[in-house]
């Protein structure tokens, strides 16, 4: 008679069918191990006890694929230390502040009219914010406008 136990599946199914047609899906094809590139000393065996204690699920779209690469037609990314690849491009570009492209120049002059506007309503604002069950994003927004009235 068979112990209790997990026990490994011969030929484990990528996806379980309904009721009689259910098949075991634990144990099917994993992710290749990875190598560390430039490993120090004992690094490379620490590295691969810990990828074999929870081998990941096999993905089609990654296998072959180097890790390395920033998508499947982008060029590896430029190294943290390494100099810039786009000298002439502000640091704040694509950033809704500051100089660059999808910048929004005038944000700083449009809420400090909106603040202004506001500020008449800051009485009815306060006794809200001190009701109990009062959200703290609506307190903190009144605070945010007793700070820059």
């Amino acid at each position: 008679m068979a112990g209790g136990g997990y026990r490994q599946p011969a030929n484990p199914a990528p996806v379980s069918g309904p009721g009689q047609l259910a098949q075991r899906t634990d144990g099917g094809p994993s992710q290749p191990k990875m190598m560390l590139p430039d490993a120090a000393y004992g690094e490379q065996q620490d590295f691969q006890e810990i990828q074999g204690g929870a081998p990941m699920a096999a993905d089609p779209s990654m296998m072959g694929a180097d890790p390395r690469m920033a998508g499947p037609s982008g060029p590896p990314p430029t190294g943290l230390m390494n100099p810039t690849q786009r000298p002439d491009e502000p640091l704040t570009e694509g950033v809704p502040v500051g100089p660059g492209g999808n910048s929004i120049q005038g944000l700083p002059n449009a809420m400090q009219e909106d603040t202004q506007m506001l500020v008449k309503y800051l009485p009815a604002m306060r006794s809200m914010a001190a009701r109990e069950g009062t959200p703290r994003s609506f307190q903190l927004f009144v605070k945010y406008l007793e700070a820059n009235q």
